[in-house]
């Protein structure tokens, strides 16, 4: 087991930064129901489901504080299933992977790399990320505490900077043509690309207060609400309702739209950079937590590099077909998808599971984890 210790601190300023990633590039919020102004209260109730179907993962990572979700599994379903789930796990950390690089991929040669193929920009973000993670979970986030202040004064920035060009008026009255019911699926489906309690579950044990595992839960969730509020409301006051939900990435135009006179002439270089620091941070963590996923499996310590370098290349392969196989940017449909049908695997169905299963061999394995 790892023994590297981290603060509370480190690892909700990790998550926050890890999530921004996905709250400012092509921002999915906006292309689910009730696809109108009141989409940032679709947003918000969001947080509730988030919080209900994250509640039996978030259950077992209290119950197992100790252990990795890998080794919660062995501990409730013996070594066989144990393992057999934690490769399972494994892959889908992996295809989490894909899904973020994918997106990293499309982002870069859309906005200042146009002329660059898609398998280079694949490959050195890859190679940057696996690097990264190697260093060990103590520097992924000694490196995400680093960018915290950064990234988040840049969007305060730019906020304010596009103040100017947002039309708030076009969010009144609330809820004028919104049901109930668009909200409520809208925000069920919001729930569907929430990952970050698989972060959580996965390093809890290298937390130094492991009963803060609700309250860095908690926060990362409002915390990333509020981000993709305001990331909303900015694209949508700025380039109006539909044009902003048929954008491929809404917040590149709205920070193209700012004018600082002749300062900065490429203003949405900055988000872009931001937003590649903090989609590096995710990839590198998603990256560590699948190599770590298959170490426990195998039974080897984090100094074992082979398990990372297969898991970087097999991430590098998958991204590069799907970008090779999908030339028009922003088309994500199917494979968003494949991913809600996986989300309801892994976090939903399987956990729900487990939990009946500790339950029921509840006195067992507390009476194991003693004798360990």
């Amino acid at each position: 087991m790892n023994t590297n210790k981290v603060p509370t601190r480190q690892l909700i300023g990790f998550l926050i930064v890890a999530r921004l990633s996905f709250s400012i590039s092509n921002i999915i919020a906006l292309n689910l129901p009730p696809y109108n102004q009141d989409q940032w209260i679709m947003i918000l109730v969001s947080t509730i489901y988030i919080i209900i179907v994250s509640s039996p993962l978030l259950y077992l990572t209290n119950k197992f504080k100790s252990y990795t979700l890998v080794g919660s599994m062995k501990m409730i379903f013996g070594n066989y299933i144990g393992n057999a789930l934690g490769m399972l796990y494994g892959l889908y950390f992996i295809t989490s992977a894909v899904n973020v690089l994918t997106l990293q991929a499309e982002l870069v040669t859309t906005s200042i790399l146009a002329e660059t193929h898609i398998t280079i920009v694949t490959g050195v973000m890859i190679i940057t990320c696996m690097y990264l993670a190697s260093r060990g979970i103590t520097t992924i986030l000694r490196a995400g505490d680093l960018f915290f202040p950064i990234i988040m004064l840049t969007l305060l920035t730019l906020f304010i900077l596009g103040y100017k060009n947002i039309n708030f008026s076009i969010f009144l009255p609330i809820l004028k043509d919104t049901s109930l019911f668009d909200i409520n699926k809208g925000a069920m489906m919001l729930s569907t690309i929430y990952l970050d309690i698989f972060i959580i579950a996965m390093l809890v044990p290298n937390l130094e207060k492991k009963d803060d595992v609700n309250k860095i839960f908690f926060i990362g969730i409002y915390a990333n609400a509020f981000v993709i509020i305001m990331a909303s409301i900015a694209t949508q006051g700025a380039l109006g309702i539909e044009y902003a939900r048929h954008s491929v990435f809404p917040f590149l135009i709205y920070t193209r739209l700012i004018s600082v006179s002749q300062v900065i002439e490429r203003i949405d270089a900055i988000f872009v950079v931001t937003w590649l620091i903090a989609i590096t941070v995710r990839i590198t963590i998603y990256l560590y937590i699948a190599a770590s996923a298959f170490r426990e499996v195998f039974n080897k310590d984090e100094n074992d590099k082979v398990i990372l370098i297969i898991v970087g290349i097999l991430t590098f392969i998958i991204s590069s077909s799907i970008d090779l196989r999908r030339p028009v940017v922003g088309i994500r449909k199917d494979f968003n998808i494949y991913l809600a049908i996986l989300f309801i695997i892994f976090i939903i169905i399987i956990p729900i599971i487990s939990c009946i299963v500790y339950l029921i061999r509840r006195k067992a394995i507390e009476d194991e984890n003693k004798m360990s």
